[in-house]
Formats: C-alpha cells, structure tokens, sequence
C-alpha cells in the first residue's frame, strides 16, 4: 500500500467541526452582547450545512485525514486549526509522496472547515501554499501529474452494453450508461435524475434535464436531446418498469439500487436511489464486465469525458467543443478530453498549420521535394503570427 492510501484508510478520528462556535450562541439578556450581532441558531446549522454536498463530503473527508494525523501526534486539529499544525501537516504529506492535487484541496479542506466553525479565513495558508508549490514543480520534475480518469467513448460504451446482462440489474446498467455518456454526466448528476427529468417528445427524441450542476450559476439547468433509438429504447422500458412497480413519482430518482433477484433498494432518507458513489462502483463493475482495456482504472467520470473525446477524434478543436457541448466553461478540461480521444485513435493532437507543415519534412526522408508553401497575404500573415508567437 503506498503512503497515500494509508493516509485515507487509517482509523478516523471523528473531529467534531462546530464545538469552537459557543462564541455564536444566543445573547442572555444579563449580558452587554448585543442580540443583533448574533446569530440564530438556525443560522448557524445553515452555515454548517451550506455548500454543495458532494464539497462538503470532500472536505470533510480531507479534515478528518488531517485530525488523525494531529490525534496520532498528540496535536489538537481544531477548529480553530492552528497554522503550525496546517504547516506541519502539509510537509507531512508532501514528504509521503501526496499527490499535489490532494495536498492542495487538504488546505482549502481545512480553511473551509474552520470558517463553518465561525473563523473565516484562519489559519494563514501562506506557509502551506509555499510548501505545496514545491510538491507541485518536484512531482512534476519527476514526471508525475494528476490523473484523470480514462474517457468512456462510444467505443468502449458500446463494449460495456454488450456486456450488460439481459435482467433487470443489466437494464439499469444500461440506463447510466446512456444517461452518463449522452448527458457528460457527472455521478452526483446522475443521481440527481428523477422521473420527472424525462420528456418523450417522440418515438425518436428523448429529452432529459438536468435542473443542477457543479457549474451551473443559474437556475435554468440544461437539456440534453438524446435521438439514439437503442438508447430510448432502454430508458423508457426502464421507465415503465418503476410505473408498473408503483416507483413512478414524478420526484423519484429515475436510478435506483437492483438485488440480484430483481427488488428495488428503497430510498435513502436523503432521497437518493442511487447514492453517487453506488453509481460510481457500478460503473467499474461494467468496465470489469466487458473486460474494457481500461477496466483497472475506469469511473463513472470517464462518462462525461466520452463526447468530447470523440468529438476530438473527429477533429473539433477544444473551442467547438465546449460551444457545441455547453458543458464547460473554460477548453483546458476539454482539451485534456480532445487529446485523449486524438490519441486513442493514433492521431496527433497538434491540428495547427505548424503542425502540418512540421509533418511535411518528413517528405525530406524519401528524397522528394515538397511545393513550396504558398506566398498569399493571408498566408504570409498567419505565419507572420505564428512567429511573433513563438517569440
């Protein structure tokens, strides 16, 4: 087991985030505070409980790391943390080997912890950010750089419907395939699909919404028209299969826990039916299934990174991409996807006219001599550019 992993599965100790908050407790009326520079304590379980949910999990889950290592150490993690602990910490997992990307969301972890506990912005990362910057250009020069999950393209999401079996476990399967890749669906997305995020306009165009997302700043959401007659094949049989259980409200997650035997798991008291990180395990149990040739490394992210892998594949740029998906708001995501669906595929990722005309001296190798490049204004202008790029 390497030391990173040993940090997440050594016994936890459950550090309780809000006991530094007696300072917010109500005014008694014998006391010179005033009643309206205190909050309520509904105010103050909303503030503990704000944020999105799958953030908060993330970071308590970071917290709790950094709380046992400061119980092991005889160290007091807080809230309020101090900041020799913070420092002391982060030397302590850059030395183990931590990836960077962890390092970095342990001190936002921590800050973010401490001001749901009513100190804002404490403690000073300064130091922290210091010795994380150096993890990051170290791992780097080493060769390592986080890695993202692989994309499950059509390709591979054709492999693992294949593999699915023909019960009512495999149609579910089935149905967060087409929904993970036909939506970019993140696994909190998919988990967020009810029955009512259904729109059959046709027998040949199926439409699904997504009221939120981890990006979305408005309340609009999006919708995705998915026209794949094998995929709303198996959506609306999926769909009528919940109705004729009685499973059908329009609030009920679409997704939901299946037995061997068929049954249905019950909701969660949080309204889940498939909790994100159940769909997250069965969609490594479909990699494994269809024995894809990323099966060790696949999950439930690779759905959103299908379509733009593909897209790169047929040539779009990063750019068209993001304009023709909707899905993200800046290309450096997007172009991780592009390159990988360009290299998978055996192609360059490089589709520049520089590129091209790298690729021409090739022709130098067999003795032939290529035409030389044209002497057009346009032309002249764009390698113009691409000069004064260089430079």
């Amino acid at each position: 087991m390497n030391a990173a992993a040993s940090l997440d599965t050594t016994d936890v100790v459950d550090a309780e985030l809000l006991d530094a908050q007696d300072a917010l407790a109500p005014a008694l009326p014998d006391t010179d505070v005033d009643i309206n520079d205190v909050l309520t304590d509904e105010a103050v379980e909303d503030l503990a409980n704000s944020g999105r949910e799958r953030t908060r999990g993330t970071y308590q889950e970071r917290f709790k790391a950094f709380a046992t290592w400061c119980a092991t150490r005889g160290r007091t993690p807080g809230p309020p943390t101090t900041e020799q602990n913070l420092v002391s910490y982060i030397s302590h997992l850059k030395r183990a080997g931590v990836d960077f990307g962890t390092i970095r969301l342990t001190i936002a972890a921590v800050v973010h912890m401490n001001a749901r506990a009513g100190h804002a912005n404490w403690p000073p990362t300064d130091k922290a950010k210091a010795i994380y910057a150096d993890a990051r250009h170290e791992q780097r020069e080493a060769g390592r750089s986080p890695k993202s999950a692989p994309p499950l393209d059509m390709e591979r999401r054709q492999q693992i419907l294949e593999a699915c079996p023909d019960d009512l476990p495999g149609l579910r399967d089935r149905v967060i395939a087409h929904l993970g890749y036909y939506c970019r669906g993140r696994r909190s997305d998919l988990a967020k699909f009810r029955i009512a995020s259904l729109e059959e306009v046709s027998d040949s165009l199926l439409i699904v919404r997504k009221w939120t997302s981890k990006n979305d700043k408005t309340d609009e959401g999006r919708e995705y028209e998915i026209d794949d007659p094998e995929a709303i094949h198996d959506i609306l049989t999926w769909r009528a299969v919940l109705r004729v259980r009685g499973e059908a409200d329009p609030l009920k997650p679409l997704l939901r826990r299946v037995d061997q035997w068929g049954n249905l798991g019950p909701i969660s008291g949080k309204g889940w039916g498939m909790t994100p990180h159940a769909i997250n395990e069965a969609t490594k149990r479909m990699a494994q299934r269809a024995d894809l040739d990323v099966k060790d490394t696949a999950t439930s992210h690779g759905w959103r990174a299908g379509v733009p892998a593909d897209l790169g594949r047929l040539g779009y740029t990063a750019d068209d991409i993001k304009h023709i998906t909707g899905d993200w708001r800046s290309t450096e995501q997007v172009e991780k996807y592009r390159k990988v669906g360009r290299r998978r595929a055996g192609l360059t990722t490089d589709q520049s006219r520089r590129a091209q005309a790298i690729k021409e001296l090739q022709t130098l190798r067999a003795g032939t001599q290529p035409e030389a490049p044209g002497t057009e204004p346009e032309q002249a202008d764009t390698l113009e550019r691409e000069g004064q790029d260089d430079a």
